[in-house]
C-alpha cells in the first residue's frame, strides 16, 4: 500500500509542530536516516530543534518552505451586490 500523499490539507493538519521525520518526508520525501543527517549537517531549509530526545519543527516555517498558507484562503462574496 502507497503511502498517503502530502497534500496542503494534511500539513495544515499536523497541527503546530511535527516530528522530523514526518517534516523532512513531506519536503523532501526523506525517511529517517536521511532526515537526522540533514539536520546533524545543518542543511534543513527551514528550522528544527532539539528538544529532550526529539527534533521538532514548526508547522508553519514547514509549509513557508513548500510555498503553502499556513491557514487556507477563504473567498468572500461581497454584501449587497447585484448580479
Amino acid at each position: 500500500m502507497l503511502p498517503e500523499p502530502w497534500t496542503p490539507e494534511r500539513l495544515r493538519a499536523l497541527g503546530v509542530r511535527t516530528d522530523l521525520v514526518t517534516a523532512c518526508d513531506a519536503a523532501y520525501g526523506a525517511k529517517r536516516t536521511k532526515a537526522y543527517e540533514l539536520f546533524r549537517r545543518g542543511e534543513l531549509d527551514f528550522p528544527a530543534v532539539r528538544v529532550g530526545n526529539r527534533v521538532v519543527v514548526p508547522v508553519a516555517s514547514l509549509c513557508r518552505f513548500l510555498g503553502l498558507e499556513l491557514e487556507p484562503q477563504t473567498t468572500h462574496n461581497s454584501i449587497g451586490s447585484t448580479t
